[in-house]
């Protein structure tokens, strides 16, 4: 009796997986490798400043992600942030890889030691 399929698998691959030969399952395994060890390597590039928000003060960029700064509008439309006053901030952020996606975290508001 084959192993249950873990949830997260989508029902096409729990479903088709277990009908293929021995040297397909070997083939797809040794693939799915690869994809992870090549997932693993793009994760670990850091993230480009053309990758990250426009008029953003970048802190730190290693293989963890980019740390920053960024001013934002508050999205009010009767504070004067929306009618070209000064923008809310600064807010520091960490942009890192999922995959091929550039993701952020919202690290909190920044303190006077993250300006300077």
């Amino acid at each position: 009796m084959p192993p249950t399929a873990p949830p997260s698998l989508p029902n096409y691959l729990a479903e088709g997986l277990p009908k293929q030969d021995d040297e397909s399952l070997r083939d797809a395994s040794e693939y799915i490798d690869k994809l992870l060890a090549a997932r693993e390597e793009r994760r670990q590039e850091p993230v480009t400043e053309d990758e990250l928000p426009d008029e953003t003060q970048l802190l730190e960029n290693e293989s963890g992600g980019a740390v920053y700064l960024e001013y934002r509008t508050c999205g009010d439309e009767s504070c004067s942030c929306m009618s070209g006053g000064g923008e809310h901030g600064p807010y520091k952020y960490r942009a890192y890889r999922d995959g091929d996606t550039v993701r952020r975290k919202y690290l909190g508001k920044a303190t006077g030691s993250d300006t300077d």
